[in-house]
Formats: structure tokens, sequence, C-alpha cells
């Protein structure tokens, strides 16, 4: 009998040890692969199979810090549905964003490159700079983000990154939980490796794609792997930049894969061959295909374990937190003070997590950060928020090459320098050549951040052709004229609603002989004038919405560095109504006048082409008095391309009358565009109504960047 009751306890034991035995999950990179691990962690969920403790590699960092915090594999799922894949790679800011100060000037450049303190260019570490990532990060991690001890989550967690300055391995146990998941989310050459405490992280997985060792030394019996990653490729599949890539991170990575598989108790594989990494367009059909892996897996493997414990309970944060001190670290030439007060955070004042990340994202868009997001610490009973910055590179270049069917080819160089010659100011130098030579200075110094006045100084020298056009609108003519002179104004801004300026201004312009017979002649004006503008465009070539309001008046009196009073009136509407995502109807008016003086030979108004009158070459009329009034229907398709169809009316003459009967030209056309890496790229095809037709071309930014700061 007392050899049977041993026996009996002898069991009892092992199986209580065997069925208490801790349960570790291993999650391993592999990018948009890696929502796999959402489809298993629904799965684990269901059979109530209990994690002890989680480690994870990028991706599976960041599903497995969420699984830590509390998270179903369901509520994960909805989580990752919900989220704009696509935005986080796009870090561009909409035009409708920035502040009104950085609309004085159109886009100017379609590659641009930060210059180092000797005006080096430098080559960028990668394609992004991870600034929607970590805030996304700090979005979806919010209620556990002040927690230091990755033990005191939910469930205890370990997540990894590659020191790329010694090579070591980089296990993240405590700090930000933020911190820690982009650190370890840093693709080579796709998201920049991560700045903390002095060291830079790039991707975990480079050391331990599958931590299953880290999962084993954080004290799991039974290991449990989800291997996301992809394999090696052969000749015929390295088909792009990013098979290359993704094949020579993987040769290292595929060596300590195979060590951590033999670690594991259960490895679940699912098959993503056909998968890219950067697949996240497929999101549900990668998190069905990691449910029925494991589905397959238990269905093939007898295997039972204990039901889940109880949740702990673990310290979140509030719904609206108060905090006792707002610290910045990072920045370098913006002092601390002024960029608090781009935050508009205070102390002592109570914020929901919206409206600390509506600061964040308001002070990104000043364009003056490459990165900035916010880590919250809990101190005693207080909180405390670390907005940590890292600001946008002061010097920059800039290229542009443009083409159009009218102008052709021209290029363009422009050097950027902002906050280097006075604090809070901007200077732009910018040369081009080709079918327009110009040599252009902008040098603005504003006195406020959102709100306030500024000071700009212009000074310019520009050549063109001037091309006449007979009947038939074939260019017959041309003549060559020449333009130097600038412009002096201080000026109101007010954050992103309006920008007023009061300026002065001189030129002198040269007509001269090249395909005419043409009398040289020379013209000199000096004046005053105002000018004012409006823009909530989001895009600026292509907005779906917003509005666009220039006005500029000026006057001259014939007399001193002036030959011949004049009153000069321009004004430009565009108004874009969007009926749903994709369809908007596009409103726009221009006016131009001269008022009574309508004999105007040097600075007329010039009309006709894409942006303009279509139903006319680019520049084909001039004229002293003119109106177009547009009406179009603009679609956005295959989320790049752009397509208008509009009608256009102008009148023009020499006698300001607002219906006039005579000099009435109509014409219809459409559009078609797409936004690319090398810029805009835009073409079109016009019917005026006599039954002429008319083709445009433009490539890149052909139009002038400096439009508000002229005359």
């Amino acid at each position: 009998m007392k050899r049977y009751c041993l026996v009996i306890l002898v069991l009892i034991v092992a199986f209580n040890a065997f069925g208490k035995e801790k349960i570790g999950l291993a999650l391993s990179g592999g990018g948009a692969r890696g929502f796999a691990h959402i489809g298993v962690l629904k799965v684990i969920d269901e059979l109530e199979i209990p994690v002890d403790c989680i480690a994870g590699t990028s991706i599976g960092a960041v599903i497995g810090g969420l699984y830590a915090m509390g998270y179903s594999g369901a509520e994960i799922e909805e989580i990752f549905l919900n989220i704009e894949w696509d935005d986080i790679f796009d870090e561009s800011i909409s035009r409708n964003d920035i502040y009104i100060g950085q609309k004085r000037w159109k886009p100017y450049s379609n590659f641009n490159f930060a210059l180092d303190d000797r005006f080096i260019p430098l080559i960028p570490q990668a394609f992004i700079s991870g600034n929607n990532l970590v805030n996304t990060l700090f979005d979806i991690t919010y209620p556990v983000s002040h927690i230091r001890d990755f033990n005191d989550l939910q469930i205890p967690f370990r997540c990894t990154a590659t020191n790329i300055l010694n090579g070591e391995l980089k296990v993240f146990s405590e700090g930000s939980l933020i911190e820690a998941l982009r650190a370890s989310m840093s693709f080579p050459s796709v998201i920049e490796p991560f700045e903390l405490d002095g060291q830079l992280y790039i991707d975990g997985g480079i050391r331990a794609n599958l931590p299953a060792e880290i999962v084993k030394e954080m004290g799991a019996d039974f290991i449990i792997g989800i291997k996301a990653n992809s394999g090696l490729k052969n000749r015929e599949e390295l088909m792009s930049l990013i098979d290359v890539l993704d094949q020579t991170i993987n040769l290292n990575i595929t060596e300590n894969v195979e060590k951590s598989v033999q670690i594991c108790d259960i490895l679940i594989e699912p098959d993503l061959e056909k998968y890219s990494i950067l697949n996240f367009k497929k999101k549900k059909e990668l998190i069905a295909i990691g449910e029925q892996a494991v589905r397959q897996y238990f269905l093939e493997h007898d295997r039972t374990f204990l039901k889940k414990d109880k949740k702990k309970n673990v310290d979140v944060l509030p719904e609206k937190i108060t905090f006792s001190k707002i610290i910045i670290i990072g920045n370098k030439h913006l002092s601390k003070t002024k960029i608090r007060e781009y935050l508009g955070l205070q102390t002592n004042v109570s914020y929901s997590k919206n409206e600390i990340e509506d600061a964040i994202t308001k002070t990104y868009h000043s364009e003056l950060f490459k990165v900035i997001y916010p880590v919250i610490r809990k101190k005693d009973s207080s909180y405390h928020l670390i907005v940590k910055v890292k600001e946008r590179n002061r010097k920059n270049l800039g290229f542009n090459l443009s083409y159009n069917n009218s102008n052709e080819l021209a290029a363009g160089v422009t050097l950027d320098l902002n906050n280097i010659i006075q604090k809070n100011s901007k200077l732009l130098v910018n040369i081009q050549l080709g079918a327009r030579n110009e040599f252009n200075l902008d040098y603005a110094k504003n006195f406020g951040k959102h709100w306030g006045i500024y000071f700009r100084t212009f000074p310019y020298i520009k050549e063109h052709k001037l091309y006449s056009y007979n009947s038939d609108h074939e260019k017959t003519n041309s003549v060559r004229s020449s333009e130097y002179g600038g412009t002096l104004g201080i000026g109101l801004f007010a954050r992103k609603s309006i920008i007023t300026e009061a300026y002065g201004y001189t030129f002198r312009s040269n007509l001269y002989r090249d395909v005419a017979e043409f009398e040289d002649t020379q013209y000199t004006s000096t004046g005053i004038g105002i000018k004012l503008y409006h823009e909530s465009l989001e895009d600026y070539v292509f907005p779906m919405k917003g509005i666009e309001i220039l006005m500029k008046f000026s006057t001259a009196k014939k007399g001193l560095y002036c030959d011949k009073g004049n009153r000069k009136f321009y004004t430009r509407l565009r108004m874009l109504l969007p009926f749903g995502k994709d369809f908007s109807i596009k409103y726009k008016f221009e006016y131009g006048s001269y008022f009574e003086n309508s004999n105007i030979e040097f600075d007329p108004f010039y009309i006709g082409g894409m942006d303009s009158f279509m139903g006319l070459y680019s520049h084909e009329m001039s004229a002293p008095i003119f109106k177009i009034n547009t009406v179009a229907f603009r679609i956005n398709f295959l989320k790049y391309f752009y397509g208008d169809l509009q009608i256009n009316i102008l009148n023009l003459g020499n006698v300001d009358y607002w219906l006039p009967e005579e000099f009435l030209y109509k014409a219809a056309g459409v559009k078609i565009g797409c936004k690319t890496m090398f810029g805009p790229i835009r073409a079109g095809m016009a019917l005026d109504e006599d039954g002429k037709s008319y083709y445009y071309l433009s490539i890149g930014y052909e139009f002038d960047p400096f439009e508000f700061s002229r005359r």
C-alpha cells in the first residue's frame, strides 16, 4: 500500500510539474509577412494556451509587445487592419498642414539632399526617417507607455535590436517600450537606424531573428516559435533592389534562425514564400495564413495545455494626464523654449492621448524636425512628458529638371538655408538654365512662429524667349527678353490662414532681336504694391480639395526710374470641392488688368497653356486685360493618378468690360497626370471652338516657384 501511494504521489508531482511548465513565445521578423503572427495569436487565444513570456524581433517585436500589454489576437488584428501602412512609409507633409509662411514658395525641386557643414551633399541613411512609425507606436502602446520594466507588462516581454556601431545584440528588457520597438524595426536602408543613449540600432533580425534563446533565458520550459521571415531566393527571384537587399540581410539571418529553430519545441512556419517583406496591402490574407498554419499544426499534433491563468493587474495611464514637467531632448540649434512654444503644451494642464499626438503632429508640420515623438515617464505619483527631437538639416540642396512642349528643357538648382543667417530666417538661392535662364535670391526673416511680421528682399535676373504665333497657332518669330530688378517688402503672416505683404519694387526690362525683325528697346519701372495670399490645398499640383487665393496690386508713377506710370492688378482663385474621396469639382478664375492704361508693351499678361487657358499654347497671347473662367471635373484613380475634364472661357482685350461680346474664346480639354518620385508628370489635349486641337506635356515643376516673391 505504501509503495502504491508513493507511485501515485510521484505521478501527481510529475503531472503538476509538466502541466505548469512555463510557456514562451518567440516571434520572428519578416516585414509584412509578420502579420501571420496575428493569426497564430488568435488561435492561441481560442485554445486558451497560457503564454508566460514573449520575445520578438522587428514586426514580431511590435505584435509581441501588444500581446504582452494584454491585447488579444483579435484586438491586435483590428489595430493592424486600421493602420494605413502606406502612410507610415510616406513621410511627406500635406501642403494643407504646413504653415502659411512656407507656402510663400511653390515646390521647386524634385530631388533634395541635405548638406554637411562643408556644403557637401549627404547620402541618406535610408528611405524614411521613421517619424511616422515611432509616433504610430506611441499611439498603439499608449496605455503602458510609462512602464519602464517590461516584466511589469501583462506578460513579461523582450525585444531585440542590433547595435550597428559594434555589431552586438541588444536585448531590451526595460526603458521606453516605443523606443525599444522602434529600434527593433530599423530595417536597413528602408528605415533609418534608431539613435538611443548614444548608440545606433538597426533591425534585431540581423543577430537574432527568431529570439528563442532569449525566451529560454527568460525561464521558458516550452517554446513556441513562429517563423515568418523569407528564405534565400534563387537567381531568377532576385528581380529588384528590395529583393537583393532582402537576400543580403537573409544570408546572416538564415544562419542565426537555424540555431534558434533547434531550441523551439513547436515551430509554426506559415507558407509565405510568395509574399515579400513589403506586401502590406495583403494584411488580411497574411493573417489568415498564420491562422491556418497553427490550426493545421494542432490537427496533426495531439498537444494539450493548462488553461490560461487570470490576468494580472497592470498599471495603465488614465484617459487624461497632467504633466509636472515637459522636457525637450535632442535639440541642437533650436532652443527648448522655442520648441515648447511650437508644442503649445503646458505643465499642470490635463491632456488626452489625442491632444498630445496633435501637438506633436503640428510641431512636425513646422518642417523644422526630421523626427519628433513623445515619451511618458512616471515619477512617483506624477508624470513627465519627454519630447525627443531630431532637427532637420538647416542646409539643403534641391535639383529640378523640367520639360514642357513650349519652353522645352530647363534645369534648376536651389540652395536652401534655414535659420543660418539669422534666427527664424530662410534664404533661397536659385539658378535655372535652359529654356529659362534665371538667378533668384529670396531672403525672408520672420518675427514670430505661428503669426507675426516678416521682412523680405528679393533681387533677381532672368532671360527668356517670347514667341509670336500666326493664325494657325504656329510659332513664327521670337524675341529675347531680359530683366533684372528686385522687391523689398514687409509682411504679416497668420499661422495657416493668410499672408499679406506691402512692397516696393524696381526693374529694368530689355527686348532684343532673336528670330525676328525687331528694334532693341528697354523699359524701366519703379513702384509700390501690396499682395495677399491664402492657401489650403492639400497638394499644389494635384489637389483634391482646398482653396488658393492670390492677389497683387501695384502702382507706379512716371518720373524717377520709371518710364511710364501704371496701375496693375492680378488675382487668381482656385477652389476644389470634393464629392467623396476620389472625385472633386474644380473652379478657377484668373483676372488681370492695367485698368484705363491699356497700351502696355513691356509687361502685359501672357495667356495660354495647360495651367492657364487650354485652347492656346503657353504664352501664345498677351493682353493688358484678361479674364479666364475654368470648370473641371477631377478624379483620382490608382492613388497616384489624376484626370481632369474641363471647359474654359477667355475674355481679353484693351478695355476692361466684364461681359464683352468680342474677344471671347472657348475651349475644352482633358488632362492626365501622376505623382512620381521625379516630380509631377502631366499630359493634356484641348479643342477650341473652331475644332483646332492642342497638345500639352509637362514634366517636373516647370512653373515659377517665386511667384509670390515677385512684384
